[in-house]
């Protein structure tokens, strides 16, 4: 046999043990690959049981915010850094000359607009037991969707983004009533 290419070797020489038959090496190939799929499947589905958080947990205060407050008209800028907050809610106040508009929405919600959308979508005010409060879609508080209501007193509205990409773009959001 020496010499001869690997191909035309018997199949008892290319399969040890195999008896001459090609099945008795495939199926138990074909079970490994179907079980190692099979594992990989559990750990993409069920995290194997780990329950993980869906977004990451930014600090705020308990907040009230009735929905029937927001409907109407707000000055809006954002910052980045704490810093420059001051500064911030001063240009929120003068952008009253061009408002961000906030309406009713048709199932008790608001219309506002969520990340990276060109039109408003009807959110909600969720609150935690805890009484964090979160403006997002239909759903649990704290979706990645939401915002976290970091302040709300005396015409104004201080919102962040929980998802990490979404709040690096459009930072800490400051809303200010306009009269």
């Amino acid at each position: 046999m020496q010499g001869q290419p690997l191909s035309s070797a018997s199949p008892e020489r290319r399969y040890p043990g195999a008896a001459g038959s090609r099945r008795s090496v495939s199926l138990p190939l074909f079970a490994a690959f179907l079980l190692a799929g099979g594992l990989a499947a559990c750990n993409t589905t069920g995290n194997l049981g780990v329950e993980q958080p869906a977004v990451p947990t930014i600090a705020a205060p308990p907040t009230t915010v009735p929905v029937a407050e927001l409907v109407g008209n707000w000055g809006f800028a954002s910052y980045h850094e704490e810093k420059d907050r001051g500064r911030t809610e001063a240009e929120a106040k003068s952008a009253c000359g061009n408002p961000y508009k906030i309406t009713q929405g048709p199932n008790g919600g608001v219309m506002m607009y969520l990340a990276d959308q060109n039109k408003p979508a009807e959110v909600f005010v969720k609150q935690t037991p805890d009484g964090r409060s979160f403006i997002g879609p239909r759903g649990a508080p704290g979706m990645a969707q939401d915002r976290v209501v970091t302040f709300y007193q005396n015409g104004m509205l201080i919102t962040v983004w929980l998802d990490k990409s979404a709040q690096q773009r459009y930072g800490t959001m400051v809303f200010v009533r306009c009269s």
